[in-house]
């Protein structure tokens, strides 16, 4: 029985998939959790020690699991958040913790390194990349000022998965949505640039070779084949990322089609023939060769309806999504007043506002828990039709909506975000997510796969969600204070910074 190995360098949990690829079925699944460290406020960081040794235990769970059904272990692919920083010293050993994607430190070198607006429309030009606190230049440049003992010892940079493949492999390699979203890449090229390197002090030398995802990069050492209980020189790919391949999985393969995951933070993907140029999103490279997937990231989507409900239920009845979409449904209308800004984390896409609050608006003595619902509900799907407005305003034609992950699975917040955005949505089901797509890449790559298409295998659409007209003009009307209201509090935000310092 042939099979591929999908491992997935998640921000909470670190899982390992087998994809059977003549059933084209997931037949096991092995996860364990990360901490996320955050030592100051905007600071995300991980530690890679700690992805390592959970890929070494879901490999051994992977390999005992594949010794007792006499699976045959074709490929490994690896995929995970980007772009994490990982930097290592002259004996290839973690220096510190990765700093994440997510972390919003580098205000003050962003400044520096961009002081001049000509700076950063050569920069923008160049890149493809928009000016943003994901960019590694930044990330590198506060080392140097903060932690020169640190910066001192770096010998190499890379990001997560490729930091996973050179454990599995030893071989260096950066995939190249990595090196697109670092900002470090010359779009045109598709090499690093001493120029770009430059804004970061980053020595070209710490730097290794660009590959496209499915490109096979190397095969697995002898001494891990021997630590899992997994075959010899398995190939290893370049791997992806997470949010591409989890969307190319998803179904998103055709120049138009857009993905909404609904997970711990908001993440919409869409297929297209052209590389986007506007910065208020990302542009990524496809999965499929010569096609580019622009994308957005809300800092917060799920985590924020999880911190609601930690809140409330401090003093009530264990209340839950599921309960909480229940007392709404029970209710004349999905109308309220009330409005909720979502940016609880700060927001990255697509106004990039680190200073940004969450922010509830128009409170009164008459509303109740389901108001408060509804509106978190909506302020989320809110901040995905800004990101649709955007895409809109560029030109991009959208043919099919998607929407997968924990809360695509609510019906009545489906009908919500389809309403507001006034189009169909089909559901995903047996959406594996990243781990899934790495899998299937890696197969690809050794020609289990003949075609792209065959990706639609992996998942189904059983559930359309149609738009209803009966909210139109309420959805008009609030998504336009949705939007007024953040451009009225903008220079307000900042006043917040150092308060309780």
């Amino acid at each position: 029985m042939n099979c591929s190995i999908g491992i997935d360098i998640g921000t909470t949990s670190t899982i390992g998939t087998i994809l059977n690829t003549k059933n084209n079925k997931i037949i096991f699944q092995s996860s364990r959790p990360v901490k996320l460290f955050a030592k100051k406020s905007g600071w995300a960081e991980e530690d890679p020690n700690q992805w390592w040794s959970n890929t070494l235990a879901i490999l051994n769970d992977i390999g005992t699991f594949s010794k007792h059904k006499k699976l045959k272990l074709n490929s490994i692919g690896v995929t995970g958040m980007l772009p994490a920083l990982v930097i290592l010293d002259k004996k290839n050993k973690v220096i510190r913790n990765s700093i994440q994607q997510s972390d919003s430190r580098t205000e003050k070198e962003l400044k520096t390194i961009f002081k001049q607006k000509k700076q950063k429309e050569k920069f923008i030009k160049t890149t493809h990349c928009g000016v943003n606190q994901q960019l590694i230049a930044p990330k590198v440049l506060w080392l140097k000022k903060n932690e020169p003992h640190n910066y001192n010892q770096i010998n190499k940079i890379l990001g997560s998965y490729d930091y996973i493949n050179y454990k599995l492999s030893g071989v260096f390699n950066i995939e190249h949505n990595w090196a697109l979203e670092s900002g470090l890449m010359e779009f045109k090229t598709k090499k690093f640039t001493k120029n770009l390197l430059q804004l970061g002090k980053i020595n070209k030398s710490w730097m290794s070779q660009i590959s496209s995802s499915e490109k096979i990069i190397g095969r697995l050492k002898n001494s891990i084949a021997k630590k899992t209980n997994l075959p010899k020189n398995i190939p290893i790919i370049s791997g992806c990322a997470d949010h591409i391949v989890s969307a190319f999985v998803a179904g998103v393969k055709d120049s138009g089609d857009v993905l909404l995951k609904f997970g711990g933070a908001g993440d919409i993907m869409i297929s297209s023939k052209i590389p986007f140029k506007d910065t208020r999103l990302f542009n990524d490279f496809h999965i499929i060769p010569g096609l580019f997937m622009p994308n957005g990231c809300m800092a917060s989507s799920g985590s924020l309806l999880n911190w609601f409900i930690e809140i409330i239920n401090y003093k009530s009845n264990n209340l839950n999504h599921k309960k909480l979409d229940n007392l709404i449904k029970k209710k004349k209308n999905l109308r309220t007043t009330c409005t909720i800004l979502p940016y609880f984390l700060g927001e990255k896409t697509p106004i990039h506002d680190t200073n940004a609050k969450g922010t509830i608006v128009g409170l009164t003595l008459n509303h109740s828990i389901e108001d408060l619902w509804i509106a978190f509900l909506e302020s989320i799907c809110f901040a995905f039709k800004h990101h649709i407005d955007v895409l809109k305003e560029n030109n991009i034609k959208i043919n099919k909506i998607y929407a997968s992950d924990g809360g695509s699975k609510s019906n009545v917040w489906m009908q919500m975000m389809s309403d507001i955005i006034q189009m169909n949505i089909s559901i995903v089901d047996g959406h594996y997510g990243s781990s899934q797509g790495a899998a299937f890449l890696a197969a690809k790559s050794m020609d289990l796969y003949q075609s792209y298409d065959e990706v639609n295998l992996l998942s189904k659409k059983n559930n359309l969600i149609k738009f209803q007209k009966k909210n139109l003009h309420y959805y008009k009307k609030k998504y336009y204070i949705f939007r007024k209201l953040y451009k009225s509090l903008y220079n307000i935000y900042p006043e917040f910074n150092g308060l309780l310092e």
